[in-house]
């Protein structure tokens, strides 16, 4: 009995029978060959670039890259200070021009901008005196500002007391005197001779219209350990960290030398920070 003729096994449909049967079966393959060349061509480059830039086009997620932190930045900021020939010292505001001359009986300073304080030494036989705008400010040894602006001369006495006499005021008409706490004030663009007007000053006041001699510290990215160092030698209140980690957090802003507080503020609001105060002059800081 003879077998029943073998079914020829099934074959899975292949994406070159079509190609087979039309006659383009090698042109295809010729293709994929081209595109298989082109992959391996694009991996070795690719592998190559890798080595050469250290991996800067790709990394491992299993090895982070660390990054350095660059460095922080802290600056103090004050006005320019000067030693006068005779222990005088002037403190400048910023666009501030003197001229100094001690060859005469007198010591006299011409203010031709701006603002300075003075801290004069004593000497009883030669007057101290400073020249604006054509007013004269007459001292033997205190402290006190000068500030000229297009319209009047500004005179604050912070220490002692002084003289101030204008040469277009009338004849023989005596200068005016200023103690300490007080604001003189002589309007040089009137027509009419110009007379010192005086008034008291509160602390505060005083403070403000002073406030451009205090430094201030500008830090950009500066760990707050140094900051508080830094703050600490200028400002009555102290600062301390309860929290070591707090010394290397980085922090920027710009505040005056003597104004703990101020520091305060910018931490609570903008770093997440508590400030605990344990006394009037003393402020100990950590983390919310």
């Amino acid at each position: 009995m003879s077998e029943p003729p073998s079914t020829p096994a099934r074959r899975d449909p292949s994406a070159l029978d079509w190609p087979a049967r039309h006659g383009l079966a090698g042109v295809l393959l010729a293709e994929l060959r081209a595109r298989a060349r082109r992959r391996r061509r694009r991996l070795a480059l690719a592998c190559a670039l890798g080595v050469i830039f250290g991996g800067l086009f790709w990394s491992s997620p299993s090895l982070p890259v660390r990054r350095e932190q660059p460095p922080g930045r802290l600056a103090v900021t004050a006005p320019e200070r000067r030693t006068l020939p005779d222990g005088s010292v002037v403190d400048l505001r910023d666009g501030t021009a003197l001229i100094v001359d001690f060859s005469g009986p007198l010591r006299r300073v011409t203010l031709t901008s701006g603002e300075a304080h003075f801290s004069v030494a004593k000497d009883s036989t030669r007057p101290f005196v400073v020249t604006a705008a054509g007013v004269d400010v007459r001292a033997v040894g205190t402290a006190f500002s000068v500030q000229i602006t297009p319209a009047a001369v500004a005179v604050l006495v912070t220490e002692g007391r002084i003289a101030v006499d204008s040469p277009q005021s009338a004849p023989g008409s005596p200068p005016a005197h200023v103690d300490a706490g007080h604001l003189a004030v002589v309007e040089t663009a009137l027509a009419v001779a110009p007379i010192p007007v005086v008034t008291a000053m509160p602390p505060v006041g005083i403070a403000e219209r002073l406030a451009w001699r205090i430094p201030r510290l500008e830090f950009s990215a500066t760990p707050l350990g140094e900051v508080i160092a830094q703050l600490n030698g200028h400002s009555r209140v102290r600062l301390s960290l309860r929290d070591d980690s707090l010394a290397h957090l980085r922090i920027s802003g710009i505040v005056r030398a003597d104004n703990a507080d101020a520091l305060v503020r910018l931490l609570v609001a903008n770093y997440e920070v508590v400030a605990d105060r344990l006394a009037e002059d003393e402020i100990v800081l950590r983390r919310r």
